[in-house]
Order: C-alpha cells, then structure tokens, then sequence
C-alpha cells in the first residue's frame, strides 16, 4: 500500500511544480494566514470511574493539561499548503497509570499537507473541489468513526491522500489514510513530556468514502481498514467493512432528533500478540438516537439512547466487541481524560439531555445516563451506574472563553467493586484563548 502512496505523491508533486512554473502562476502573489489557539484544563477526580485492585492508582488524582496550535495556510493561485504544530504536555498528575498517548504528544507536526484547488464553481455533474496530500486533521460526520479529538489533549493525524468533490447536491470526500502513531509510547518518557517524531506504518491503513447532502441532514460513510504486524507494529490484524448513515432532523422547527447506524464486518485475531495467528470473524454495530424539541427559544430537550454491541465469550470463535476506530465518544458518554468515561463497546445508555443559550455569550449541557453492559460478563453484574453531568462555556471576550464542568457516577453493582467502590465525583476548569 505504501508504494501506491509513493508513487502518486511523486506524480502529484511533478504536476504541481509544472504547474506554479506556469506564467499565469508566477504572475499572482501568494496569501498568508496565520491563526492558533491555546487550550489550558485542571482536572480533579475522587475515586477511580473503573473498579481496580492495582496500587498504582490513588483514591484522588489530578491533572493539568496543555494544548497549544499554530496553524500557517499559504495560497497561491490553485494550490495551498498548510502546516499546524501543536504541542500537547502534562502536568501534576500523581503518577497516574492511564496517562499515555492520548494526553502527551509534545511539539508535533499535527499537519503538513499539499492541496491543489479545484473547480468550485459548478452547479451539477461530479467536480473534484480540492485533492490533497500529506498529513492532516479530520473530523467527518457525527465523528464516531473519524475524528481528531476537541476535549482530549493529544489529537488523531493521519497521513494520506484526501480528495474533495461535490457531486450534484451532495459533498463527497474520498480518502486513503495511514494513521499515525503518536510517539515515544513508554510511560517514563511520556511522563516526562518528551518528544518522539510520529509515523504513519503502511501495515495499517483506511481507505473510503464520506458524504453529506447540502443540508447535513443526511452523512454516509464507509471505509475499509486494514492492518497487518509490521517491523515495530504489532497488531490484530483487523481487515473490517465499516458502513454508517446519520440522518438528523433540519432545525427549521422546535423539533430536534437525530439518528445513526453504524455495521461492521470482517475478520481480526482475538489480541495484538505476534503468537496469535488465529483469525476470527468480526460483526458488530451501533445504534445512536436522540429525539426532543426547543421547549424555549434558547434551550432543548432530549431523550437519548446510544446501544453498542459487545461481547462476554472469547471462546466463540467470533467478536462482537464493536471498533471505534478513530472515533472520540466525549460528546456522547461524558469526559475523558482523567475520568476516562465509558468506551464505545459493549454498553446501553439511556438518559436525557439539556442545552441552554440563556445568554449569547453561555451555553450550559445537563445530562443524565444510565449505563449498563449489552452483553454482561461472565460471572459479573450488568449495572454499571448513574451519572449525571454538567458542562458550561462562557465566551468572556471574543476571543477568550472559559469552561466549567464535572461529573458524578453513582456506581452500580459492576463498578462498586475493587479498592474505590465509591461514587467517583470528577471536576475540571479550563479556558480556550484563540489568536
């Protein structure tokens, strides 16, 4: 797969340079963008979400975290390049055990890429808007298959070719995508902030197809991953179909629903390890609804139910432990990072959710879920608890805003167990300044 990539980097880069060679090209001048944010949040939390017996985790644990992005775009006639450095550390933590790559990821090219500017113009028929090459942040759809990360520190990249069209009413992205692996991966070394140049391996990687209609009411995706051990890389070797549709409901009435269903199927080995050569089949999915309506000019209310498959029988021959992929759950489950929330397998959650604009410059989510195991494990409890969550933005100035939030899980008999089987109450402050 890499020599494919290669191989039409190379093509791309000889026409391009024909091309800026061009007079017509020579005779414009190039544009200049420059724009950051820095994102700064201390976080507090008592008693462990997930029940443990290990002594490396404390009852209280706090972390600070940093995120700062510088982002420059040139554009000179019908290309453009981009690159984001983003520099994502952290501080305080008591030598917490669940700090890794999803936190730490110091000074890195976020994204580097190469794009060549298509015709815009056009009302109808299939048109390439933009074709791309490099490294790039990608957030598409609902992002619960892709996506780059808001609220956790360090974000997704992915190395690749991304092509834009606009195909009659609907915009269409094709993409062929290596992820890459954020580095150094030892606990000491990420600990202590330091810095490893991330890759991409050609052993892994995502190629497919996202689509919305003009009006987002309607997403489509599918992608096929596929990933085999590599020098370096260890992996399940899974070789999966991915297919979701979104649909949610114009807000031209009180009204407010939404919808997505998400199938997977193929093959993988049950675990990472270079001796387990046996693969199984893979079949899972999910299912996201919310349905409510504005009960005021400024706030909504909602009923929402996430159900996601899982699995209790490693023994079966089959996994039904549904993939996330390059999906961040936030939005959906509650905080992660210090919290850590429930990942995207194996659960139910059923709950309602509030969101409040009572002021141009606030907006406040309340919301309550019930968690509990699809398919519960052998031997245990399939109550997982409570929780009840808050999150409010104040937009101080135009470019400064403050943040708020906490959650608290009143654990149920699957997570009252180990040593902190009492409720876990979580805290955080924040702020977000953009330049």
């Amino acid at each position: 797969m890499k020599p494919l990539y290669s191989k039409f980097t190379r093509l791309l880069s000889v026409a391009c340079a024909a091309t800026l060679l061009s007079p017509q090209v020579l005779a414009e001048s190039p544009t200049f963008d420059v724009s950051g944010q820095w994102a700064l949040r201390y976080e507090n939390i008592t008693n462990p979400l997930f029940p443990t017996t290990d002594d490396r985790f404390h009852q209280h644990n706090q972390r600070l975290s940093s995120k700062l992005q510088v982002k420059t775009v040139m554009k000179w006639s019908q290309f453009e390049l981009l690159g984001e450095l983003a520099d994502s550390r952290v501080y305080l933590d008591n030598d917490d055990p669940t700090l890794g790559r999803s936190q730490v990821n110091t000074l890195e090219p976020v994204q580097f890429n190469f794009s060549w500017l298509g015709n815009s113009q056009s009302d109808d028929g299939l048109n390439m808007q933009k074709l791309s090459v490099g490294r790039f942040i990608l957030d598409f759809g609902s992002r619960r298959v892709i996506s780059s990360g808001y609220f956790r520190n360090a974000m997704n990249t992915f190395d690749g070719v991304v092509s834009e069209w606009q195909w009659n009413d609907w915009n269409v992205n094709a993409v062929y995508l290596l992820p890459v692996t954020r580095l150094p991966g030892d606990a000491a070394s990420i600990d202590a902030n330091e810095r490893g140049f991330d890759k991409s391996y050609s052993e892994r990687a995502i190629y497919g197809v996202y689509a919305s209609s003009a009006d987002k009411t309607w997403q489509l995706q599918t992608y096929w991953f596929d990933e085999e051990d590599g020098p370096g890389l260890n992996t399940a070797n899974r070789e999966f179909l991915t297919v979701s549709a979104h649909y949610t409901l114009p807000k031209d009435t009180k009204w407010r629903a939404d919808a997505e269903v998400i199938v997977q199927s193929g093959t993988r080995h049950q675990s990472t390890s270079p001796s387990d050569v046996t693969e199984i089949d893979h079949q899972a999915w999910l299912f996201h609804g919310a349905f409510g309506q504005m009960v005021t000019d400024t706030t909504s209310l909602q009923a929402i139910v996430d159900l996601v498959s899982g699995d209790n029988d490693s023994s079966d021959g089959k996994n039904t432990n549904f993939d996330a992929l390059y999906g961040v759950r936030r939005f959906d489950f509650g905080p992660t990072e210090v919290y850590r929330t429930m990942p995207r397998r194996n659960l139910v959650s059923l709950g309602l959710k509030m969101v409040s604009k009572f002021t141009k410059k606030d907006n406040l989510l309340i919301r309550y879920l019930n968690f509990s195991y699809q398919k519960t494990p052998v031997g245990g409890e399939s109550e997982i608890g409570n929780q009840i969550e808050f999150r409010w933005r104040h937009q101080l100035l135009p470019k400064f805003r403050l943040e708020f939030g906490g959650a608290y899980m009143a654990k149920g008999d699957a997570f009252a167990q180990g040593d902190y089987p009492d409720d876990t109450v979580y805290g955080y402050t924040a702020f977000l300044l953009k330049f």
